[in-house]
């Protein structure tokens, strides 16, 4: 798979218009380590807005790339690593201060699982409407607790179990949709290598009989020139047992005529 997204990223470069839609999807990858350090340091409405601007281009990359034809390859397989990283990362720093978030947390792992083991079995897993629904809401909850520590809003110890968990349900049919599907194109794979692996033995098997039936013909000809060969040798032995009679008969004509010839005389 690494090989493949080298070869992914070369061919993105041959489209100008991608340019702009991939670096903001790559700059959520500098931004899950960017935003937590902040945060650590002591620069937590730094923090804040930094998460949100990084949060932002999610948006921003794909309106992008649809109005100017920035569409790639490597970008479409970018953008899901970069949300993955970019919710797990920077909610971790926040954990210990808003630990609800582990539930969120593990749902996008799992996620991840999937379509990491999809990609293992040659798979081709897509964001469907309701991965992009629940990123939709995951990131606007995740800069909602950042708000909070830095500003500590009033009523968010509602507001936010009920961001986690109501984005945790849109998370847990996210994953079950990226299951079904995983599943499904799994079968098709499956049963395209199953129809592979019986054309190829169709193939060798129709090879092995060609080969037999060559062999049988050479086997076939070999006989018939040794059976040629056989009659030849044993018509030369008949010529040769054959040939002394023919010359003991010549020589009784030549003397039973010899005496005739004399009476006449």
């Amino acid at each position: 798979m690494q090989k493949n997204i080298f070869k992914l990223f070369k061919e993105s470069l041959k489209n100008k218009n991608s340019y702009i839609p991939n670096l903001l999807t790559a700059s959520r990858l500098a931004g899950a380590f960017i935003v937590p350090g902040l945060f650590l340091s002591g620069n937590i409405p730094l923090a804040f807005i930094a998460v949100s601007a990084f949060a932002a281009t999610d948006f921003l990359d794909g309106k992008i790339a649809r109005k100017y034809n920035g569409f790639s390859e490597f970008g479409r397989i970018l953008d899901p690593i970069a949300d993955k990283v970019f919710a797990i990362i920077p909610s971790l720093a926040i954990l210990p201060i808003t630990p609800i978030l582990a539930l969120n947390i593990g749902a996008e792992a799992i996620i991840a699982y999937i379509n990491s083991k999809s990609y293992q079995n040659n798979g081709h897993p897509k964001s469907s409407f309701l991965g992009k629904f629940k990123t939709f809401c995951l990131f606007p909850t995740i800069v909602f607790c950042y708000l909070n520590i830095a500003f500590n809003i009033p009523l968010a110890n509602i507001i936010i179990p009920a961001l986690s968990l109501g984005t945790l349900g849109i998370q847990s049919l996210t994953a079950f949709d990226y299951y079904q599907k995983a599943k499904k194109e799994n079968i098709i794979i499956n049963i395209d290598k199953e129809n592979n692996d019986n054309k190829i033995t169709l193939e060798y098997q129709e090879k092995d009989y060609e080969y037999a039936l060559e062999y049988q013909n050479d086997s076939y000809n070999l006989e018939s020139q040794n059976n040629a060969y056989d009659l030849e040798t044993q018509n030369d032995i008949y010529d040769l047992d054959y040939q002394p009679e023919q010359e003991k008969n010549k020589v009784k004509t030549m003397v039973k005529t010899y005496p005739k010839k004399n009476a006449h005389n």
